[in-house]
């Protein structure tokens, strides 16, 4: 099939997208040209000769923002319910700016403190993400909103890495300070990063240009939400959490020490990290353009399944490649088989359960996945600065392998009873 085909669809459906989810969009566009540039350069920074973080204490910050992003996602999800999730989501984007302490300052418990703050509060925003997008979409077109959301990040993600991959030896060079892997100065990296925290400020406007949904605007009562009274499919939100935290506990090992991985590894320049996120990227975004057509051919359920039973040679291949290209080209495979299954499981998600609990089915399969991840990652980060580059990946494989069989049992025939019901 002509890739004009897949394409196609998208533009038609776009035209008919709500003002608000354009806004988001464009909000979305934004940030992730942000998150592109600070996912490759970040840890980089805290890693390089100057500031001589280790991968293990750069474990331990990824686990205070699992951790914080876990225990805050139910209480999100009830607030999501309270006061409407353009608010919610707004005020998780003001929250970003916290960043900028992690750049002012290099003191390690002031940086475990901002990874905390920004988990809590920005988790805010993203378990209003799912709600938002259904509430300000037609039934046929949700699908392809979720889609087209995830590509518009990863798009942008796509340009951040490339920038946020030669940022920091330009900015160094323009000052006449040191470039390299190696002995790069940190300075390119600081500016880098301020620059992405006024993107971040900039991406509010648009926010606060949506119109808040009527429905979402009613304010549920607060004893109802803290006695989680809305919650009415308690255990089909139940069989999604499973699997759903099997998941965030395997990718714990891998996913958030990606960029240190290739650096200690394979020895890649920051250049070569950005450059590989790029690469992923844009798989991604193909993968995910292909995931509606993908579900209207195999259904949401079967297409998760199969794309994370695929992607699992390929965790193996990135850590058992003999050199960097081999392994890049795993770690390709393995993003786009994985990832592009998400927004087809977040619609089915959200079509699963009723418009009252959605915000705080969100919050809890935001709790289930990073409470897990954030107890693997302090280990892995242990276990890559010993140079044990094998142990993450076999949990990872393994964990997968479980939590995709259980998926497949649990939902197998939920579209055909969901389709009898409608």
């Amino acid at each position: 099939m002509s890739s004009g085909s897949e394409v196609k669809p998208y533009f038609l459906r776009f035209g008919s997208f709500s003002r608000n989810a354009k806004l988001y969009l464009l909000a979305g566009s934004l940030q992730g040209l942000g998150s592109g540039i600070w996912g490759v350069i970040f840890y980089l920074h805290l890693n390089s000769h100057e500031i001589g973080f280790q991968p293990d204490f750069i474990g331990n910050m990824s686990t205070a923002s699992l951790i914080a992003t876990g225990l805050i996602a139910l209480p999100a999800g009830l607030l999501c319910e309270r006061i409407g999730t353009k608010r919610a989501i707004v005020i998780s984007q003001i929250s970003i700016l916290a960043a900028l302490a992690q750049i002012i300052t290099l003191q390690p418990s002031i940086l475990l403190f901002a990874s905390l703050a920004s988990g809590l509060i920005g988790t805010i925003g993203s378990v209003a993400s799912a709600p938002f997008m259904m509430e300000n979409s037609k039934r046929e077109e949700r699908t392809y909103l979720f889609s087209v959301s995830w590509t518009v990040v990863i798009i942008m993600g796509v340009i951040g890495s490339l920038v946020g991959g030669v940022m920091p030896d330009a900015f160094n060079a323009a000052l006449g300070l040191s470039t390299g892997a190696v002995t790069g100065s940190a300075v390119g990296y600081r500016i880098s990063l301020a620059i992405v925290t006024g993107l971040y400020a900039v991406a509010i406007c648009p926010l606060l240009l949506i119109r808040q949904n009527k429905k979402s605007a009613q304010r549920q009562k607060v004893a109802a939400l803290l006695s989680l009274q809305n919650i009415e499919n308690p255990l089909i939100i139940l069989k999604f959490m499973v699997p759903t935290a099997i998941i965030g506990f395997g990718a714990g090992f891998i996913v958030p020490l990606f960029n240190i991985f290739f650096n200690r590894r394979f020895l890649a320049t920051s250049e070569q990290v950005g450059f590989i996120f790029a690469l992923g990227n844009i798989t991604l975004a193909i993968g995910t353009l292909a995931a509606p057509r993908l579900a209207d051919r195999l259904g949401k359920v079967k297409s998760v399944v199969v794309c994370q039973f695929l992607s699992m040679p390929f965790i193996m291949l990135v850590t058992l490649a003999p050199d960097l290209t081999v392994a890049t080209s795993a770690y390709l495979m393995r993003g786009a088989l994985m990832n592009m299954a998400g927004p087809i499981n977040t619609t089915l998600q959200m079509e699963m359960v009723s418009e009252n609990e959605r915000a705080t089915a969100s919050g809890l399969m935001t709790m289930s996945d990073n409470i897990p991840r954030s107890i693997t990652v302090s280990f892995s980060g242990a276990m890559m600065t010993l140079k044990d580059f094998t142990t993450p990946f076999l949990f990872t494989t393994g964990t997968y392998f479980v939590a995709s069989s259980l998926y497949f049992g649990f939902f197998r025939k939920a579209e055909k009873m969901k389709k009898g019901a409608d």
